[in-house]
């Protein structure tokens, strides 16, 4: 026979001691009967084989026929062979009141036990709440049924550390939730008094669980402490905010969705995936966020707040951002997301992607290549920095602030790179391959404006509204002849008139071993190179004296670079460079010109900015060089380098003034062309007077005189041609041929 008792107190004063038991069987035939409860220091109802046969069902039908401990320091006690069948509801109302339990977990069935004391407590017969048979102890003695803390008074009820299957508060009573309180079903609260959560709040259930909101804005007061999400999904539902003051986390078979709003609080660890949608807002913690598992925003919003700490995605994982306008990524002041993984905007116009200009997005990942995102012109990245891999992107990328290239080169064909004044660095002779464009409007005049690597700069004297160098290196360029150019292919583009400094870098990579004997680096100038089908190259040499600055490859840590001063988009040949043609690079040995007064060994004497080697042809027309001592007209001090080959051509022109004295310093005073028979000096200036040579002219001024030997010093020529009418003044000593 099933025997189903209705077991009640039939009154609260110490003295009674019975309790009626109602017996059922099956054809509702009933027996009536009394049981003495046994008396202990505490009044306590006892369950256990030695009452009612074998074993007694607690079975509670509904609300008017509850159990309930109503005195102080009452407990429930079950044996180890009793049985607890609760289909109603069992209320704890003593403060210290027990459910004491020795029996197996199966021998428990319940719908809810509801505390209304301070310390209500589940243990074992002998007090125990862990390491024996007491219910929520761990996992495998999970309480069944709901566990209601409600009491309507002002007091705090202490939340016992358990592992529930159903969790409520209720009533207006403060709630004390400790460390390590575990709901594997619902955790709900329902008109409660303030809750103070002291450490980590578990949901662990295997079927879907809801997150019950919390969402006081600070403290631990109504706001969760810290989260763990364990064994199956999880879901923030919609129209519920979720806040927390302290870690999250979740494993690995926990994959959470956000349909409302939810704010972890310092540090966050997601370990299985986190999809935001119908409009859900996840938000990062103040702390570091590790992203060890995709985040998928397909409609909301993943928030990292202002002046929260990193973000990061781990290898092999992604931040996808899917194709809707209502999806979106926003980073805040002072934030940075480190992207070890990947990170992708579906969204084809990318608007949906916000990033503060302060905030730093980091493309640190090892795969090679990694994918840059690109960004909208409205919503660029703040700052970007790039290390380990090259790193290539997916389309235009516009930046804000400023650029940080590390170990590696940034592939940007067939996509341009957009930034405004901020600064481009480089480590490593990393460079930007491709399109660098920057936004000019509010620059100034002093600045390098550092493009594709760090030997890559634009100064301007006329700002243009923007400038763009397409660097390519190994990559053929406009005209290029492998015996004299750099293999690099520089092109400029631009809107607006400009006048600028510009200097263009290049590796040991891009000098072919093709190269001429007579081609060197110090040799290197900057031409105008006009495409296809009419291929040409025009030098540039924009300023007299010219205001070359060379530094070659033995000299650099990697990047050498050409540097030339007042390059324009319109103008004269030797000054401009039109847009959209190449800037090459080209070291050939030209004709010398001079292009101003002054010494030989003056490198602005002359059109490459540099002093006439041994293997040089040399023009002078229409300025007056002097060799071997100081005039005033540039004072220069340096003694020429190869006073005894000094070129293998000379020229002297029919311009007025053009010249080419020879003086002496004390003993410094012989000179002489390359000792070859091929080699000479042609004068074709026919002068208005003749200048007297038994004295140096020191003056600034220049001199129409054409060949003139001061008294005092020798100059030797293989060869001297002189024109009819030209004229050679000589007050020293002039050799003619070779011995």
């Amino acid at each position: 026979m099933g025997i189903f008792c209705s077991i009640v107190f039939v009154g609260i004063d110490p003295s009674y001691r019975l309790v009626t038991v109602s017996a059922f069987t099956s054809n509702a035939e009933k027996g009536i009967g009394s049981v003495l409860l046994r008396r202990f220091a505490m009044r306590r109802l006892i369950v256990s084989a030695a009452i009612l046969l074998s074993s007694i069902l607690i079975h509670v039908t509904d609300t008017d026929y509850s159990f309930t401990v109503a005195m102080r320091a009452q407990s429930l006690i079950n044996f180890g062979t009793g049985a607890v069948r609760n289909q109603g509801t069992i209320r704890f109302r003593s403060d210290t009141g027990k459910f004491m339990n020795d029996a197996p977990l199966d021998s428990i069935s319940n719908n809810v036990i509801e505390f209304g004391g301070s310390d209500n407590l589940f243990t074992d017969v002998a007090g125990f709440t862990n390491f024996s048979t007491a219910l929520g102890q761990d996992a495998s003695w999970r309480v069944p049924g709901l566990i209601r803390y409600s009491r309507s008074a002002s007091i705090v009820q202490n939340v016992q550390r358990r592992y529930y299957t159903h969790l409520e508060m209720a009533d207006s009573s403060s709630k004390w939730i400790p460390d390590s309180v575990f709901v594997g079903g619902a955790y709900t609260i329902f008109l409660s008094g303030p809750r103070t959560y002291n450490g980590t709040f578990f949901y662990d259930g295997s079927a879907p669980q809801n997150i019950m909101q919390e969402n006081a804005l600070n403290g631990t007061v109504n706001r969760y402490r810290a989260l763990t999400f364990l064994n199956g999904p999880k879901t923030v539902p919609f129209g519920m905010e979720v806040r927390m003051d302290d870690v999250f986390q979740n494993d690995s078979i926990s994959p959470l969705f956000v349909e409302g709003n939810f704010y972890w609080g310092t540090r966050s660890i997601l370990n299985a995936p986190l999809t935001i949608w119908v409009d859900g807002s996840q938000t990062t913690g103040s702390d570091v966020t590790e992203l060890r598992a995709n985040v998928l925003v397909q409609k909301g919003n993943f928030i990292v707040p202002d002046d929260a700490d990193s973000v990061i995605i781990f290898p092999t994982f992604e931040l996808r951002v899917y194709n809707d306008s209502n999806a979106r990524f926003l980073m805040g002041d002072s934030t940075r997301l480190d992207v070890l993984g990947d990170f992708r905007n579906l969204y084809a116009p990318l608007t949906n992607v916000v990033f503060d200009t302060t905030s730093l997005v980091n493309y640190a990942g090892i795969q090679d290549p990694q994918i840059m995102q690109a960004t909208a012109a409205s919503n660029p990245y703040g700052h970007l920095r790039t290390a380990n891999t090259v790193k290539n992107a997916n389309g235009d990328v516009h930046l804000a602030s400023s650029l940080s290239v590390n170990d590696t080169n940034v592939v940007m064909i067939p996509n341009t790179l957009s930034m405004t004044l901020g600064p481009a660095t480089y480590t490593n002779n990393s460079e930007v391959i491709g399109a660098f464009r920057r936004a000019l409007k509010n620059a100034d005049t002093l600045s390098n404006y550092v493009y594709n690597n760090s030997e890559t700069f634009a100064r301007f004297f006329i700002i243009p509204e923007e400038l763009t160098m397409d660097v390519r290196p190994q990559t053929r360029p406009n005209d290029y002849d492998s015996t004299t150019d750099v293999f690099r292919k520089i092109t400029v583009t631009h809107t607006n008139n400009y006048k600028a400094t510009i200097r263009a870098g290049y590796k040991a990579s891009d000098i072919p071993p093709t190269w001429a004997p007579s081609t060197a680096e110090r040799l290197l100038k900057m031409y105008n190179a006009y495409p296809a089908p009419n291929e040409r190259a025009l030098k540039l040499t924009p300023t007299v004296p010219p205001t070359y600055n060379r530094r070659p490859l033995s000299m650099s840590a990697g990047i050498a670079f050409v540097e030339l001063t007042g390059i324009e988009n319109q103008g004269p040949d030797n000054l401009r460079l039109d847009y959209g043609n190449d800037l090459l690079l080209r070291g050939s040995r030209d004709v010398l010109r001079a292009v101003a007064s002054g010494r030989w060994s003056n490198p602005f004497t002359w059109d490459e900015a540099r002093e006439p080697e041994p293997e040089d042809r040399v023009i002078i027309d229409g300025f007056t060089v002097h060799t071997g001592y100081i005039r005033a007209n540039d004072n220069y001090a340096i003694a020429e380098a190869w006073p005894d080959s000094m070129a293998m051509q000379v020229t002297i022109g029919t311009q007025v003034n053009s010249a080419l004295l020879f003086g002496y310093e004390g003993a410094f005073n012989t000179f002489s062309l390359v000792p070859n028979p091929s080699v000479g000096l042609t004068t074709q200036r026919i002068p208005t007077i003749i200048e007297q040579a038994d004295v140096l002219d020191q003056t600034a001024r220049n001199i129409d005189g054409g060949l003139i030997v001061y008294r005092g010093s020798t100059f030797t020529t293989p060869n001297l041609t002189l024109v009819p009418d030209a004229v050679v003044i000589n007050g020293g000593t002039l050799a003619v041929g070779m011995p």
